[in-house]
């Protein structure tokens, strides 16, 4: 039961990423699945369901990976290039960050699923605030303003820069802009 859980979650994930929120509908994940559609109802009777469940799971996910990163003996900016490389994976498969995806969905979005959105954006800003906290204690960057509205502005960066390198550029492009702007806040 729970591996049909998991599967349908990694199909909605993989198509909500390539394609956005309103682009997918139980039929397509029922005909990926392999399943009916009564079988993805019996998981997540309503879409808000399932979209929170992957909002969860991605906090969860992401969360521990980005732990992971600013725990690490690296410098500052090497995180942020670490940070970036994640985005970077993304990009390279063809998908966009789950939170930039629902988040250019948002009128579309119960109010749960914004809520739990707010949150996991919150939690995520917060953790890479941490980064330029380090990056401005160790005297590795330089940055004007807060250690969190410069990671609210990376985070704005890496989202908006992986939509762009759909259109052009693909990795590349977001590696340019990714090192464009960790290098600009490397201390001369």
């Amino acid at each position: 039961m729970q591996d049909t859980k998991n599967t349908i979650l990694d199909v909605a994930e993989d198509f909500i990423r390539r394609n956005g929120l309103n682009a997918v509908s139980y039929k397509h994940i029922s005909d990926v699945v392999g399943i009916k559609k009564a079988s993805i109802h019996y998981h997540f009777p309503q879409k808000k369901d399932l979209v929170n469940a992957l909002l969860l799971r991605c906090e969860q996910t992401y969360g521990c990976e980005y732990q992971s990163i600013v725990s690490s003996a690296l410098s500052a900016p090497e995180k942020l290039r670490k940070i970036a490389d994640v985005f970077k994976q993304g990009t390279v498969a063809g998908k966009v960050c789950l939170m930039g995806v629902l988040s250019s969905d948002l009128t579309s979005l119960d109010e749960s699923s914004r809520l739990i959105l707010e949150k996991t954006a919150e939690s995520t800003v917060a953790t890479y605030a941490a980064i330029f906290e380090q990056g401005r204690i160790e005297g590795s960057m330089h940055f004007d303003g807060s250690d969190y509205n410069a990671a609210y502005a990376f985070f704005s960066m890496l989202i908006g820069a992986q939509i762009m390198a759909r259109v052009k550029g693909g990795a590349e492009a977001l590696q340019a802009a990714s090192d464009a702007v960790i290098d600009g806040y490397l201390k001369n």
